[in-house]
């Protein structure tokens, strides 16, 4: 009977260190980081895919909005007040610097010019008869018959006529200056855009009569994301790109201040040949200087993305700081280095990797997504 209840216990034991036991191992395997386990029980290499950087690297192209806006764009108004005799340009018209086109009637300011040129020769002759009493007046005085209190007199009066004749002249030239800018010319050589007034009709000063547009002198504005202003001054070459056709460009200026709801700048950049009419919209290109890698082929670990890289039989991460999901992110490395393109979202750093062979005519057919470029397209090296 003793026997019996001694195996019990034995059979009771045996299966309480078996529990305890299971769930010990349970526990360890828990606390285990996934990476641990999967070293741990991995049978074979994970096979990869790989193809050096010379192959993959681009060299993206980004753009921008950008529009064709004339160095010169006036309302040309007169200087003067005045009824409007004759206009002679029509829109369209191509008029070269100092070309009449507005000429307005001037019949007041002649005559006020006549008035000041008989007041001129009045005062003339009156300054004639001071010259000559001081003359006079100077001789009775060193003779002792007139004091000299009356030659200071003498003296004094053709100070003031001087003085008057030089008025004179200055009112004279003046009205000279009004006449002429009855004559509204074409202050630099462009087209006729809009004709704003009609003969009889009075304008004054700062009335817009005409619009001129200079085409010769044009340059292109662009509003460029702050983000962009880097690589646009450190590419190499730009151009404004217009119904199909590109015009050859070189940076002029970025304006240091940022757009609160856009994020841009705007950058104005000059014509090397030939410009594109004023007016023109279309898109300003620009080629990345820097060597980058498809948005396709970016893992992240982490907080970070990056590429994975062969070394040896063993896979390494190598982070890009700077990459964003979407977007072709610069790449420092080495041509010749093995980028691993197939397989590379199950590795960890330091995954031991077996490469497979691939067809030189399947370039990353086994790649997780297409290449995403929403705003910008690149490319190869």
């Amino acid at each position: 009977m003793s026997i019996t209840k001694r195996s019990d216990c034995y059979l009771i034991n045996e299966t309480i260190v078996k529990k305890c036991l299971f769930s010990f191992i349970a526990a360890l395997l828990i606390t285990l980081s996934p990476d641990f386990i999967s070293l741990a029980f991995a049978d074979e290499p994970v096979p990869v895919l790989t193809q050096p950087l010379s192959e993959l690297g681009i060299y993206p192209e980004s753009t921008a909005a950008a529009q064709v806006v004339s160095l010169n764009d006036a309302a040309i108004s007169p200087q003067v007040d005045g009824l409007v005799d004759e206009v002679l340009v029509r829109v369209g018209d191509t008029v070269k610097t100092g070309a009449m086109l507005v000429k307005l009637v001037c019949k007041d300011f002649e005559l006020e010019r006549a008035r000041h040129n008989a007041e001129r020769q009045a005062t003339l002759a009156r300054l004639e008869l001071a010259q000559w009493h001081l003359k006079q007046s100077e001789l009775l005085a060193t003779q002792r018959t007139l004091p000299m209190e009356k030659v200071q007199e003498r003296r004094s009066e053709l100070a003031v006529l001087r003085g008057d004749l030089a008025a004179h002249e200055a009112r004279i030239k003046t009205t000279e200056r009004q006449i002429a800018a009855c004559a509204v010319k074409a202050p630099f050589a462009g087209v006729v855009t809009s004709r704003l007034v009609a003969v009889g009709q009075f304008v004054s000063r700062g009335t817009a009569l005409v619009n001129l547009l200079d085409t010769s002198r044009s340059e292109v504005s662009a509003q460029v994301a702050s983000i962009d202003i880097t690589a646009l001054n450190e590419a190499k070459t730009l151009a404004f790109e217009h119904e199909g056709k590109k015009y050859p460009l070189k940076l002029h200026a970025v304006v240091p201040t940022i757009q609160t709801q856009t994020g841009t700048q705007e950058v104005r950049l000059d014509f090397i040949g030939p410009p594109s009419q004023p007016g023109s919209a279309g898109r300003l290109v620009w080629q990345n200087p820097n060597l980058h890698i498809a948005s396709d082929l970016l893992v992240k670990r982490g907080e970070q993305l990056g590429v994975f890289t062969l070394q040896g039989s063993l896979a390494h991460f190598h982070p890009l700081p700077g990459a964003t999901n979407g977007r072709p992110a610069s790449i420092g490395l080495s041509p010749d280095t093995q980028i691993i393109v197939s397989g590379q979202y199950s590795l960890n750093e330091g995954a031991a990797v077996k490469v497979q062979s691939l067809n030189k005519d399947i370039r990353r057919e086994s790649s997780a997504t297409d290449l995403s470029r929403p705003s910008t397209s690149a490319k190869k090296h």
